[in-house]
């Protein structure tokens, strides 16, 4: 540390007195050299090349729902500068409003951008504000779409709905990053499945089934799974997510309303080494492999997905499952071999899938009147050509029909 030479001051040097005190010139020239090499410092505050923000893109869907921005500021040489002065705008009021601390509030649908600006520097972000449209009818005859057409709900008229979940193809970079954890395999083909076997009933009742579909690919959304690891905190994806769920829900609703009851089945497909038709119900491998006595226990029949439709029967727990009149005992009698079934009461030790988080939330176990099942198909002869599907299709329509007769006591058109 030291000190500035006052002008006119004597500084005794190794000893030796000055003679004199320095000219105003010559002392002014010194205190300035003295400050600088002392550590002073006479700049001013560093000044904002460039801001970034964060989000750079966000989605907000309802009015008054809110997000905050931040904004890191940068000197020209690359610098964080923590507190710098911002002013925050938005280019539409009328969409969203921003504060002074970058919060952004939803006013109206549409699109804005929003601004933080510090001297000539400037950052933005794309705020777009969706609100989903509110309706009480569908029509039979039409397709509905979400945003982006990134979900799709076909209205039917039959007590049946079915879903896809993973059969999706569409990879929106821009605003959906790739998932980073959990399955990202593409289930192939069964969207057009789905669609198959709404044909397939549609030409065998003269009637159609409500179908949902996910257009977005696997990697990008995982609606068979809970918020968090299907979309990964990414608000378009969280959009599309609630989207598929709440078409699944206007259709069992419409169900219940229109029949008291009804059948959702998850369309899924599967590449393990037996080539069968996979039936989950929420029931596990080593539930499966317990005696029909135990498994008709109240504990087992309120786990599952078919609670509801379990106390309209008048059979035992374990038939529903595996007996001659369960959706896998029909399956056989058109020779589709699956599990649980009379040939195959229970997975023998070999890979299953007994039903996700479609099913588990869809289907009957905490209540309603519509019961689901998840359906795993293997690839090859029934989703790996157009004609397999097809095929089989025709075949599942028969065991669906059959299904609801002998269980629930009707079916359209009969």
């Amino acid at each position: 540390m030291c000190e500035p030479l006052a002008v006119g001051s004597t500084r005794t040097l190794a000893g030796v007195r000055t003679a004199r005190p320095p000219s105003p010139v010559l002392a002014a020239i010194l205190s300035a050299a003295l400050l600088i090499s002392c550590g002073g410092d006479t700049a001013g505050p560093p000044v904002p090349a460039s801001i970034r923000l964060e989000p750079e893109r966000t989605l907000l869907v309802s009015v008054g729902q809110a997000v905050r921005f931040t904004a890191e500021a940068r000197d020209a040489a690359g610098r964080s500068i923590p507190d710098a002065t911002l002013t925050w705008t938005s280019a539409r009021p009328s969409v969203a409003t921003v504060s002074p601390a970058g919060v952004a509030t939803a006013v109206s649908a549409g699109v804005t951008t929003i601004s933080a600006e510090s001297g000539a520097a400037r950052g933005t972000a794309s705020l777009e504000v969706y609100l989903r449209p509110e309706r009480e009818h569908y029509a039979v005859d039409s397709a509905y779409f979400g945003r982006q057409g990134y979900v799709e709900y076909l209205p039917g008229d039959l007590p049946v709905v079915l879903s896809a979940p993973h059969g999706g193809d569409l990879e929106p970079d821009e605003e959906i990053p790739d998932r980073l954890y959990g399955v990202t395999a593409p289930d192939r083909n069964t969207m057009e499945l789905a669609l198959a076997i709404r044909d397939a009933l549609l030409e065998r009742t003269g009637h159609t089934p409500h179908v949902v579909i996910s257009h977005l690919a696997r990697i990008k959304l995982d609606p068979n799974r809970e918020i968090v690891e299907a979309a990964q905190g990414n608000p378009f994806a969280e959009n599309a997510w609630a989207e598929f769920h709440d078409f699944i829900d206007d259709a069992r609703r419409t169900v219940t309303v229109t029949f008291g009851s009804g059948l959702y089945l998850d369309i899924h497909g599967h590449g393990h080494p037996i080539a069968r038709v996979e039936l989950g119900y929420l029931l596990t491998s080593s539930d499966l492999e317990k005696s029909d006595k135990v498994l008709d226990g109240t504990s087992y029949v309120n786990a599952s997905s078919v609670r509801a439709l379990y106390a309209m029967v008048d059979i035992p727990f374990s038939a529903l499952l595996r007996g001659p009149t369960s959706f896998g005992g029909y399956l056989g009698s058109v020779g589709v071999r699956s599990v649980p079934s009379p040939q195959d009461p229970d997975p023998g030790g070999n890979p299953y899938f007994s039903g996700g988080y479609d099913t588990r939330v869809h289907g009957s176990r905490n209540g309603g009147t519509v019961s689901g099942i998840q359906l795993e198909h293997p690839f090859g002869g029934i989703r790996d050509t157009d004609a397999d599907r097809r095929a089989y299709a025709r075949r599942l329509a028969e065991v669906i029909e059959s299904f609801m007769l002998e269980h629930y006591g009707f079916f359209s058109g009969q």
